[in-house]
């Protein structure tokens, strides 16, 4: 089958906020009205509820109660609202157990979230010049949407074939996806964000995270896939991923750098996952 394929064929496709996706396609804009975000964010009654309880939890320690979305920017900021409203507008097709992927519950979740903190960082930090961070936020937060997809249509047969491929051919999870499906989750899911219709610069990001463009320009699939094997890494992997040992090394080898410079990386991005819990 093709990606498209699997995407006709699964049914109760992930739902995500109106709202989060109209604010994802201004992402080509470097600096988004904060008139607009409130705008933006109040017209979707659920999804300002939810800001709210998240703003007035122990996770956001503010010393006075949050009443609005504008008093939620003024006190946060523009970037953590932005976080927020993309983590809670797209967290609903994420937070599912998934049996095609041995996931428990909420387990994809948190290594969406966590990749995306790293993405985000990797572009503030180390390619400020090349990429927004709210871009890079989305894109890994949403780099594994297609396993949701996948998981749609998986036959028990399916899913003993790809676990099969693991485990006695050694393929990675998403070659494992191809050989037996015809296309893997991140084609599948650059598939179903093309019908959301969220910039192309996400479409990329999602389809290519497993793959990197660094030639001739490092393009956001680098950045999502660095922080993607960071998050592998540092204990978020969803199910049985594949082995990521030499991932210091290989992450050298496509980025141009030494593996000192890689290590100081990944502990900068592993130092931001952690600031940033799993609300």
């Amino acid at each position: 089958m093709t990606a498209e394929e699997i995407v006709a064929q699964a049914k109760d496709l992930p739902v995500v906020s109106e709202t989060a996706r109209r604010l994802t396609m201004q992402l080509n804009q470097p600096k988004l009205h904060r008139d607009e975000l409130v705008k933006t964010i109040r017209c979707d009654h659920v999804l300002t509820a939810k800001l709210l309880r998240v703003c007035n939890s122990a996770f956001c320690g503010v010393p006075e109660q949050v009443v609005s979305v504008d008093q939620a920017l003024s006190i946060l900021g523009d970037r953590v609202i932005f976080r927020m409203v993309c983590a809670i507008g797209f967290g609903g097709a994420l937070g599912w157990t998934e049996p095609g992927y041995a996931v428990e519950a909420n387990g994809l979740w948190a290594h969406s979230l966590s990749t995306g903190v790293g993405s985000e960082y990797l572009a503030k930090v180390e390619f400020q010049d090349d990429f927004l961070p709210s871009a890079a936020f989305t894109a890994g937060l949403l780099h594994d949407i297609g396993k949701t997809v996948i998981n749609k249509i998986l036959t028990p047969k399916a899913r003993a074939d790809i676990r099969s491929k693991i485990f006695h051919e050694s393929l990675s999870r998403f070659a494992a996806e191809k050989a037996v499906l015809g296309a893997d989750h991140s084609e599948v899911g650059a598939c179903l964000l093309q019908r959301w219709s969220l910039p192309e610069i996400i479409i990329e990001a999602v389809a290519n995270h497993h793959s990197p463009v660094t030639k001739p320009a490092i393009q956001l699939s680098a950045v999502v896939y660095l922080a993607n094997c960071v998050a592998l890494l540092s204990g978020t992997a969803p199910g049985w991923e594949a082995r990521l040992s030499e991932a210091n090394n290989m992450n050298a080898e496509v980025f141009g750098m030494d593996v000192k410079k890689m290590e100081q990386i990944v502990s900068g991005i592993q130092n931001e996952m952690q600031s940033f819990p799993q609300f």
